[in-house]
């Protein structure tokens, strides 16, 4: 989605307002991976601090990892990170964690962060079976939290099977959904910019983000 917005000629900044499951370096601690290739594919000179600002090791949900490794998550922080990044983009791009239901701390989902930084959402799901039902439950969940869904992303994480499920997913829906389906993007064995570039300007119409 980021390369494909880039490709209509916006700055775009991202972000990843917590991570789990990070790597720890010696002498630079946690990395972030999936920020790092975030930052990377939108060729960001900003810190990884600020694309995510809480960073844990633990491979478990925010409100877990923050327990264990006694760092308070506070929301605060990511919304002041956000409000840097998009004073300095036109468009900003922010990974979820997880799904909308997710405890981020105590009483506190990803769906209330969602909701303070005032952004609509793209659904990616994983074409697969079972994506209709989990696809349709976000949605709704997203629509009784009062999140604008602005589309949906159809996700191959592994080569094509050639199964009855991912062949009639998008299709299916199509016909269930009441918002776009935004596209349905390939496996790639190759996650260069490039790929990615041809990849988005194939398979996904990025206009109902725009609008």
């Amino acid at each position: 989605v980021t390369r494909a917005l880039m490709a209509r000629g916006l700055s775009v900044g991202v972000m990843k307002p917590v991570e789990s499951g990070c790597t720890v370096v010696e002498g630079e601690g946690l990395l972030p991976a999936d920020a790092a290739f975030l930052r990377e594919m939108a060729e960001s000179a900003a810190p990884l601090s600020e694309i995510t600002p809480f960073r844990f090791e633990t491979p478990v949900a925010p409100i877990v990892a923050s327990r264990i490794e006694g760092v308070e998550i506070r929301e605060e922080v990511i919304i002041s990170a956000f409000e840097e990044t998009a004073r300095r983009h036109d468009f900003v791009v922010v990974e979820g964690v997880g799904g909308l239901m997710v405890p981020i701390r105590s009483g506190f989902l990803v769906s209330d962060l969602v909701g303070l930084l005032g952004l609509p959402v793209a659904v990616v799901a994983r074409n697969t079976l079972g994506v209709i039902n989990h696809t349709l439950l976000t949605v709704r969940a997203a629509a009784n939290e009062g999140i604008r869904v602005a589309g949906v992303v159809l996700n191959h994480t592994e080569p094509l099977r050639g199964g009855v499920a991912e062949e009639t997913n998008p299709a299916l829906l199509g016909e269930l959904l009441d918002v776009p389906l935004i596209g349905v993007f390939p496996y790639l064995k190759e996650r260069s910019r490039d790929a990615l570039d041809a990849a988005a300007l194939e398979s996904l119409d990025i206009g109902p983000l725009l609008s």
